[in-house]
């Protein structure tokens, strides 16, 4: 249900893990996915439903248009320009215009670990979020503007360096976001979440240790909490045991390194901390429905 049709009600978000993404997080092989918010109206019919993601962030731009949402159960109306940082976990649901110029980025939680360790005072506003809507934006709207477009085309291309180019520009919009974060503060002022709270630390840490292939036990530990107390909050928060999301990672790092490196099979399983590489090909077959062999020969012949 929508917040413009319904009032002032708001609705809890659901576990979005296919309809308004591509996927899990484990499916984010390519590092980000962009697109047009146009481009999905043929699933969503310019409204989207309240829902939230686990292991996956989002950064949308507003070119022109004015939206009608609710972010952690606060219901607002962001007019044109707007840049909105959305972490895993929170809530989202808009109310598009027809005429709707905007894009959409999703990337894994892993990415935005690892892409903050380049710019380690950006922490802060990576983990709730942040909107930059009006003046605080318009003199930069044209230039991001132009980023989008070719962050979009170098994402659907196939041109040598695809890969460095993407994240070269996604960086330079992580740096204007900082830039632009640094000086107005997050939109979110609503208490304290504790199960929340835990939840993301939890993904904190496996997002750093994701191909460590560590057990629940020990994040749990390293947490101070019980393993039983942190299945439960996992559970109640993102609707996921704390090993689905473990193993999800786990999955991701496998999958890059099939695809996008030559080392035998073998050596990324001991690399990934599996006893043997028959486990770690059970492992895989039974969350991918394919073998590492198979799921490389695939990746190939879709590249060729």
């Amino acid at each position: 249900m929508s917040l413009s049709q319904h009032g002032s009600t708001m609705h809890r978000p659901y576990l979005d893990r296919s309809r308004y993404v591509p996927g899990d997080a484990s499916l984010h092989v390519g590092f980000l996915n962009v697109e047009r918010i146009a481009d999905r109206r043929h699933i969503h019919d310019w409204r989207v439903d309240a829902h939230f993601h686990e292991g996956l962030a989002q950064l949308f731009f507003f070119a022109a248009g004015e939206v009608t949402g609710q972010i952690d159960y606060e219901k607002r109306r962001i007019a044109s320009p707007a840049l909105i940082w959305m972490p895993a976990l929170v809530g989202h649901g808009f109310d598009y215009p027809k005429d709707m110029v905007g894009w959409v980025i999703t990337l894994p939680t892993t990415d935005v670990v690892r892409l903050a360790r380049k710019l380690p005072q950006a922490e802060p506003w990576l983990e709730r979020t942040a909107m930059l809507t009006g003046n605080d934006l318009a003199p930069h709207t044209s230039s991001l503007r132009r980023i989008f477009e070719e962050l979009e085309a170098e994402s659907r291309g196939s041109a040598d360096a695809r890969d460095m180019a993407v994240e070269a520009l996604f960086s330079l919009i992580m740096v204007k976001m900082h830039r632009g974060f640094a000086r107005v503060a997050a939109t979110s002022n609503a208490a304290p979440d504790r199960r929340r709270d835990l939840v993301r630390r939890f993904e904190a840490l496996v997002d750093r240790d994701h191909a460590t292939n560590r057990p629940v036990n020990d994040y749990a530990a390293e947490l101070n909490v019980t393993p039983t107390h942190l299945a439960r909050t996992v559970k109640a928060v993102t609707g996921r045991s704390p090993g689905d999301i473990v193993h999800d990672r786990l999955i991701l790092e496998s999958r890059r390194q099939i695809a996008f490196t030559d080392q035998p099979i073998a050596e990324i399983a001991y690399r990934l901390n599996f006893s043997s590489p028959s486990y770690f090909s059970r492992f895989f077959a039974g969350l991918t429905g394919e073998n590492p062999t198979e799921f490389r020969a695939r990746i190939r012949r879709q590249g060729n």
